[in-house]
C-alpha cells in the first residue's frame, strides 16, 4: 500500500514529502504508548515484573515499525502518514491478545509480522513503480491460484477446513498469500483493460455488459478461487473475492449493471450451495440462529455472544475474561475476547482504527498517479476491510 503512493524515482523530491514523514513518525510514538500499556497490563496480569525483558515484545515492534518507518521516509517520502502507524496499533493489540490466549501461535505471529515488515521494505526497494508488475498480471493470477491448491494437496483439515501447511511447529496458510497476487491481478488487468471493457459493451434487456472475450480472463480467475475456496470450506474467502471483485470492477467502468447482474449470481450461487453442499447448509443455518444449537454447532457463536455482553462498555481487564471458553478464539473471535476485555470503548476503538485504515487507502487509491496503483490500493484495501468485517 506504501509504494502505491510514491512512484516517483529513488531520491527525487516530492512535495509534503518532509513533513509527512514527520507526521508518520509522531504517529507512530503516540500510537506506541497504548500499545506498550495494554501489554504491559497484561505481564502484570500473569504476576511478572516489567522489564525490558517482559516487555520485548510491543519494544520490539514498535522498532521494526520505526525501521520500516526510515525506508519510507527516504523510499516512499510521499506515502499516506497514518497507514503505517495504524497498522503498527491493530498489530500492537493483536498481538497481545494472542499472547494472552495462544503464546504459542503468538511467537509464530510475531515471526510473521517481523517478516512482513522486511518484505514491504524490499518491495519500497524493488519495486519503483507498480506499472511495471502489470506486464506479469497474469504469472500473479495463476500463482495465486497455485496457492490456493496447495493446500488441497499437503494442507491439514482444521476445525473442518483445510487451509493450513504445517512444517514442524511452524504454519503457513497460502490462501493469505494468493489473495495479495490474485488482487494484483484484477487490478492490472482492470486497469490494462479499463477502456476495453467501457467500450465494448453489448445490450442485454436493460443492462449494457462487456462482450465475453474481455470478461473470460476475469471469470475464469474468478471462478477457480471461488471453486478452491468452496471445496476447501473457507466460505469467508468465497465472500471475500468475490465483493472485491464486484467492487474493482464497478471502480474501473463505473456501471451500476455489473453491481446488479453479480449480487444477482451471488444469489444464486449461495441458493445452489446451500443446496448442493452439507457443510455451506449448515453454517448458514447455524449462522442464521446459533442458539438453536447452543450445545453444539452454535456453541462458539453463543459463547462469543456471552463474551461480548460481558465486556460492557469498560470490559472486565485485560486477563479477567473469559473468552478462553470460546473454542479457537485466538483465530476465529479474538473480537470478542478483545470486546470482554477491553469494553465497549476499547472494541469501538479497535474498529476506528479499521475505518481510518479504509479510509486512508482508498485516500492513497484516489491520489494514485496510474489505474495500476489506484486500483491495486482499492483491491487491497477493500480486502483487508472485508476480512475485517467477515471477523467481527
Amino acid at each position: 500500500m506504501e509504494a502505491v503512493a510514491a512512484p516517483a524515482p529513488v531520491g527525487a523530491p516530492v512535495a509534503g514529502g518532509h513533513g509527512r514523514r514527520n507526521t508518520e513518525l509522531m504517529l507512530l510514538c503516540l500510537a506506541a504508548v497504548p500499545v506498550i500499556l495494554l501489554y504491559a497490563m497484561y505481564v502484570l496480569h500473569s504476576n511478572a515484573q516489567l522489564s525490558l525483558t517482559t516487555l520485548g515484545v510491543p519494544i520490539g515492534l514498535f522498532a521494526a515499525f520505526a525501521a520500516a518507518h526510515v525506508a519510507i521516509r527516504f523510499l516512499a517520502p510521499g506515502a499516506d502518514p497514518a497507514i503505517l502507524p495504524i497498522v503498527f496499533a491493530l498489530s500492537g493489540v493483536g498481538i497481545t491478545f494472542l499472547t494472552r490466549l495462544s503464546p504459542e501461535g503468538a511467537v509464530n505471529q510475531v515471526i510473521w509480522l517481523f517478516l512482513s515488515v522486511a518484505a514491504m521494505v524490499a518491495v519500497l526497494v524493488v519495486v519503483r513503480d507498480l506499472d511495471s508488475l502489470a506486464d506479469y498480471k497474469y504469472t500473479l493470477g495463476i500463482a495465486g491460484v497455485v496457492l490456493l491448491v496447495l493446500p488441497m494437496i499437503l494442507g491439514t483439515e482444521q476445525n473442518g477446513s483445510k487451509l493450513w501447511i504445517y512444517i514442524g511447529s511452524f504454519s503457513i496458510q497460502p490462501g493469505e498469500f494468493a489473495k495479495i497476487l490474485i488482487t494484483l491481478f484484477l487490478a492490472f488487468y482492470l486497469a490494462t483493460n479499463r477502456e476495453a471493457l467501457s467500450a465494448s459493451m453489448r445490450r442485454f434487456g436493460p443492462f449494457s455488459l462487456p462482450r465475453l472475450r474481455m470478461l473470460l480472463p476475469l471469470l475464469v480467475m474468478w471462478g477457480i478461487s471461488l471453486l478452491v475456496v468452496v471445496f476447501e470450506t473457507d466460505l469467508g474467502s468465497a465472500l471475500l473475492f468475490f465483493a472485491f471483485f464486484v467492487i474493482m470492477i464497478y471502480v474501473a467502468t463505473g456501471r451500476v449493471s455489473y453491481v446488479v447482474v453479480s449480487l444477482a449470481l451471488l444469489a444464486a450461487g449461495g441458493v445452489a450451495c446451500y443446496f448442493l453442499f452439507g457443510h455451506v447448509q449448515n453454517r448458514v443455518n447455524i449462522w442464521l440462529d446459533p442458539w438453536s444449537a447452543a450445545s453444539s454447532g452454535g456453541y462458539q457463536i453463543v459463547q462469543s455472544l456471552y463474551s461480548l455482553a460481558d465486556g460492557g462498555l469498560m470490559g472486565v481487564g485485560i486477563g479477567n475474561g473469559l473468552s478462553t471458553t470460546i473454542p479457537f478464539v485466538q483465530s476465529d473471535f479474538i473480537f470478542s475476547a478483545i470486546g470482554e476485555e477491553m469494553g465497549l470503548l476499547g472494541s469501538s476503538a479497535v474498529l476506528i482504527m479499521f475505518l481510518l485504515f479504509c479510509v486512508r487507502g482508498l485516500a492513497t487509491a484516489a491520489r494514485a498517479k496510474s489505474d495500476c496503483s489506484a486500483f491495486a490500493a482499492v483491491g487491497l484495501t477493500c480486502a483487508i476491510s472485508f476480512q475485517a468485517f467477515l471477523i467481527v
